[in-house]
C-alpha cells in the first residue's frame, strides 16, 4: 500500500498535517498495524522500518516531492516511438523502429526539451521499463554472478558480497565493510539520472554490543573518516555499552548547555501567530555560573519583562487567531486544552497590574527625590500624590496618570535647575551636603549624583574635606568620567560637536566625512583615558600614544591595526602624532575649508592654550584665497606672511603665524604632508616672536613644554575651575589657581591634584550670602551639563 499527501493547494507553507494510519488483517490473528506508535521511536532511522510485530522492512517513507503529474511512463507526443505506434504503414514502422534502436544505442539528443529526448531519457532510467526489470532480476537470489571482478566498470564487485573481512559468511546479498571505510558505487549517469540510491545498514551483530558507526551517501567524495560527522545518525546496538557512553554524552550535553546552542531559532518569528513570545532557558547559567544573589536578579527581570511586555494578554490575543486559522484546515477541538490556561494568566496578570498601581506610584515618588537630586519635602511629596489621585478620578487610565504625574516631575524648577539655598546675610556660608554632591557629580560627570554619592550625602559627611575628596577620586575612576572628556575638554579645545563639521570641501577631502566621527571619537577617549588613569596633565602636550581603530590608523600611516575596535597604540611621534598638537580633531576644526590657515591655529594655541588674550580683526582686512590651488603659484605661509606686513594686521600676526606655520605639515583635516594641493613644498620651520626658532610640531610641543610650561599650566587649572565652578574665574579666585598649580607640581602633575585642590577649596563648598552683590545663584540643568553661574 502506498499513500502520498501532497500540500494543499501546492503550499508548503505550514507542513502539519496529521496523519492517522491504521490497518488490520482479516485473518483469525486479527493483527493491527498502526503507523505512529510503530515509527515513534525510530522516526529518525533510515528507512525501511520495523512494524510492533517484529517485521522488518515494513514502513518506508518516501523522500522525492510529490510529482504534479500522475506517476509512471508515457510515450512523449511526437517522439519516434509514439509515431511507430499512431501509423499503419509498414515500411515507415521499420524506418521508425531504427531510429527507436539509433536513439537506445547512441548518445543523448542534443536537444534536450524535444518529445526524443524525453524518451530517452524515459527508457534509460533505472526507474523505466528497460532497467526496471533487469534491475529486480539481478538482486534475486538465483541471480548469475560475475564472471570476473573485471567484466564490469559499473557497480560494485559481486566477489565483495556474501563474506566477513575474515571470511565468514554471511546474507549473499550483504556487504560487509570495516569502519572507517569508503564504498565507491559507479552508475552511468544517463541512468541514475533523476532516481534515488536506497541502501539499509546496520551494526554486524558480532560487533554490536561496541560498536557504533554513520553512515552517509553522496555524489561527492567525503573527507575525514575517522571523527564524527555533525546532523548524521549514529548507529550502536540496543542496550551496548557504545550507546550508552552517547547517551551519557548527550545528557551531560544537555544538563551543561541550553536548546538554543544547538537551534537557531527557538521562538517562530516567521509565523503569523505564535504563542510563544520569550522562551526562557537559562537553567544552566543560573545553576552551573550565577550565585543566589545573581540568580534572584535575573528572576527579576524575566518578571520584569513579562510584566512590561504583557505577554499574558497577547497570548489571549493570539490563541483566538490560531483557532481561527486552525478551523481551515484542521481540528480546533485539539487547541481547548490550553484555552482555560491562557485566559486564567491572563486574568491573574490583570490583577497583578492593579495590585501594582500603589507600588508604581511609589517608586514614582522616590524618583522624584533622584530627579530633584534632594529628598522631597513632605508637601512635594503629598501633592504628587494628589495629582495623581485627581488624574484617576477624572477618570484617566493608571497609565495615562502616572504619565501626567511625570511629566509635572520633568517640568519641576527643582529639575530644571540646580538651585541652591544661600544664607541670610552677606557672608558666605557652606552649601547642604546634597547640593554638594551635585556640584561633584556635575562636576566630574555632568549629570546627577549616583547611588553611593547620595548615599555620602544622606549620611551628612560628604562636607567633610577628605570625603570629599575620596568620591572625586572614585568618580573620576569611573567610566562616566568620559562626559568630563566631553563637557570640559572638548569645549576647552574647541572641539566640541567635532562629529557635526560639514565645512570641509568633499571634492578636497572626500573621505573626512567618512573619518569625522572617529576623530572627534579619538580625542574624548584621550581625555578619558588621562582622567582615569590620574596621568600628569603635561600629558596633554607630550604624551606619546593615539587612541586608533584601523580606518583612523590608515589615516594616520600607522601600521598593524586591523578591526574597528579602538585600542591605544604607543610610539606615536614616529608618526608625528602624540599629545593634542597630533590630533586630527584639533588640526582640522582650526583650519579652512580648503586651505589650512597658519593664522587659525597659531590663535588657538595663544589663546586656547596659553590663555593670551589677541584684539579682533579690522573689518576691512582683504581676505586670503580659500583654495590651496588658487594661490598664483604661492604657498599659504607665503600669502599669510604677505598678508601679515600690513601694518594694522602685522602686530598679531606676528603673534600667532609663527605658532601656525610650525603645523603646516598637517593638511586641513590633519594628514601629514610634505607638498600642499597645489604641490607646493612644506615648510614648517618657523622663528617665534621671542626670537625662539622651532622645526614642525615637535618644536612647538618642545617650546610650550619648556618655555611656555607656567602659562599653559595656568591656563589649564583656570579652565578646569571655571567648569567645576560653572561660572567665571574672578579676581577672588588668584590663590585657587596659585594653589592648584603648587599642588600639581608637587604630585608630579597629576590630574587629581588639581580636582582635589578644586573640592576642597572654599569657592567649591560654600556659597554666598542672600544679600551679596551677586545674589541668588542659580545653575541650570542640561544634557550638556552645567550652564549659568552661581554666586558664591
Amino acid at each position: 500500500m502506498s499513500l502520498a499527501i501532497g500540500p494543499k493547494d501546492g503550499n508548503h507553507g505550514c507542513d502539519l498535517t496529521e496523519i492517522e494510519l491504521k490497518l488490520t488483517s482479516t485473518g483469525d490473528d486479527t493483527r493491527t498495524w498502526d503507523l505512529a506508535p510503530d515509527i515513534t521511536s525510530d522516526v529518525l532511522a533510515g528507512n525501511p522500518h520495523a512494524d510492533c510485530h517484529g517485521n522488518a522492512d515494513v514502513w518506508h517513507f518516501y523522500s522525492q516531492p510529490i510529482a504534479e503529474r500522475a506517476i509512471g511512463p508515457t510515450i512523449p507526443p511526437g517522439s519516434a516511438l509514439a509515431r511507430g505506434q499512431a501509423t499503419a504503414d509498414a515500411q515507415e514502422r521499420k524506418q521508425l523502429a531504427a531510429e527507436v534502436q539509433q536513439l537506445l544505442a547512441g548518445a543523448a539528443p542534443a536537444d534536450k526539451e524535444g518529445p526524443d529526448a524525453r524518451l530517452y531519457q524515459q527508457l534509460t532510467s533505472l526507474a523505466g521499463p528497460l532497467s526496471a526489470g533487469a534491475l529486480g532480476d539481478s538482486m534475486g537470489a538465483d541471480a548469475p554472478a560475475a564472471s570476473s571482478a573485471g567484466d564490469s566498470a559499473w557497480g560494485l564487485d559481486p566477489e565483495r558480497f556474501g563474506t566477513r573481512a575474515d571470511g565468514t559468511a554471511i546474507d549473499s546479498q550483504s556487504l560487509a565493510v570495516q569502519a572507517p571505510s569508503l564504498v565507491a558505487i559507479r552508475l552511468p549517469a544517463e541512468l541514475a539520472s533523476g532516481a534515488e540510491l536506497v541502501t539499509t545498514a546496520e551494526l554486524d551483530p558480532q560487533s554490536a554490543a561496541k560498536g557504533a558507526v554513520q553512515l552517509t551517501i553522496g555524489t561527492d567524495k567525503p573527507g575525514e573518516l575517522e571523527a564524527l560527522r555533525p546532523g548524521v545518525t549514529v548507529l550502536t546496538g540496543e542496550g551496548s555499552p557504545a550507546r550508552q557512553r552517547f547517551e551519557k554524552s548527550f545528557d551531560d550535553f544537555r544538563r551543561w548547555f541550553p536548546r538554543a546552542l544547538c537551534y537557531t531559532q527557538i521562538v517562530p518569528t516567521d509565523e503569523v501567530v505564535t504563542l510563544t513570545l520569550f522562551h526562557r532557558e537559562d537553567e544552566p547559567l543560573a545553576r552551573l555560573m550565577l550565585n543566589d544573589e545573581q540568580r534572584a536578579r535575573l528572576d527579576r527581570l524575566w518578571q520584569e519583562l513579562h510584566f512590561v511586555s504583557h505577554d499574558a494578554l497577547t497570548q489571549v490575543d493570539a490563541f483566538a487567531q490560531l483557532l481561527e486559522y486552525a478551523s481551515q484546515d484542521s481540528d480546533p477541538g485539539l487547541f481547548e486544552p490550553y484555552r482555560e490556561p491562557i485566559h486564567d494568566a491572563a486574568d491573574a496578570f490583570r490583577q497583578a497590574l492593579i495590585e501594582a498601581e500603589p507600588q508604581q506610584l511609589d517608586a514614582l515618588v522616590d524618583f522624584a527625590e533622584q530627579a530633584y537630586r534632594r529628598p522631597l519635602a513632605d508637601d512635594e511629596a503629598a501633592g504628587l500624590r494628589e495629582l495623581y489621585t485627581q488624574l484617576r478620578e477624572e477618570e484617566l487610565s493608571h497609565d495615562e496618570a502616572f504619565r501626567f504625574t511625570l511629566a509635572r516631575i520633568f517640568v519641576a524648577p527643582a529639575f530644571l535647575y540646580r538651585l541652591e539655598q544661600a544664607p541670610a546675610g552677606a557672608e558666605p556660608g557652606p552649601v547642604s551636603d546634597w547640593e554638594l554632591a551635585s556640584r561633584l557629580s556635575y562636576f566630574l560627570w555632568s549629570s546627577q549624583p549616583d547611588g553611593q554619592l547620595r548615599a555620602a550625602a544622606a549620611a551628612g559627611n560628604l562636607h567633610a574635606p577628605d570625603v570629599l575628596a575620596a568620591e572625586a577620586r572614585r568618580m573620576l575612576a569611573d567610566d562616566r568620567v568620559r562626559r568630563l572628556a566631553t563637557e570640559f575638554a572638548c569645549q576647552w579645545l574647541h572641539v566640541y560637536e567635532f562629529d557635526t563639521l560639514d565645512e570641509k570641501s568633499e571634492s578636497h577631502f572626500p573621505q573626512f566625512v567618512e573619518l569625522r566621527d572617529d576623530m572627534y571619537e579619538e580625542c574624548i577617549r584621550f581625555f578619558t583615558d588621562m582622567f582615569q588613569r590620574d596621568a600628569s596633565v603635561l600629558d596633554v602636550l607630550e604624551a606619546d600614544h593615539v587612541f586608533v581603530n584601523d580606518a583612523l590608523a590608515a589615516f594616520y600611516g600607522i601600521p598593524e591595526v586591523s578591526g574597528p575596535e579602538w585600542r591605544r597604540v604607543e610610539g606615536a611621534s614616529q608618526y608625528g602624532r602624540g599629545g593634542i598638537l597630533g590630533l586630527a580633531a584639533t588640526l582640522a576644526k582650526h583650519s579652512g575649508a580648503s586651505r589650512t590657515s597658519p593664522t587659525l591655529r597659531g590663535n588657538w594655541v595663544c589663546e586656547v592654550l596659553l590663555g593670551e588674550k589677541l584684539p579682533p580683526p579690522p573689518k576691512d582686512v582683504p581676505q586670503i584665497p580659500e583654495d590651496e590651488t588658487a594661490t598664483e603659484g604661492l604657498t599659504v605661509r607665503q600669502i599669510v606672511e604677505r598678508h601679515a606686513r600690513d601694518v594694522r594686521c602685522a602686530g598679531c600676526h606676528k603673534r600667532v603665524d609663527p605658532l601656525g606655520f610650525s603645523l603646516e605639515a598637517f593638511d586641513s583635516i590633519g594628514r601629514r604632508r610634505e607638498q600642499d594641493l597645489a604641490g607646493q613644498p612644506i615648510d614648517d620651520h618657523t622663528e617665534l616672536a621671542d626670537g625662539t626658532k622651532i622645526e614642525g610640531a615637535q618644536g612647538l610641543r618642545d617650546y610650550l613644554l619648556k618655555t611656555r610650561r607656567e602659562a599653559m599650566l595656568r591656563q589649564f587649572c583656570r579652565k578646569l575651575l571655571g567648569f567645576a565652578l560653572g561660572r567665571g574665574v574672578q579676581l577672588s579666585d588668584e590663590p585657587l589657581l596659585e594653589e592648584m598649580q603648587q599642588q600639581l607640581a608637587r604630585h608630579d602633575y597629576k590630574f587629581s591634584a588639581a580636582v582635589e585642590a578644586i573640592v576642597r577649596s572654599p569657592q567649591f563648598r560654600n556659597i554666598r550670602g542672600r544679600d551679596a552683590e551677586q545674589g541668588l545663584g542659580v545653575r541650570k540643568n542640561t544634557a550638556l551639563g552645567t550652564v549659568g553661574a552661581v554666586g558664591r
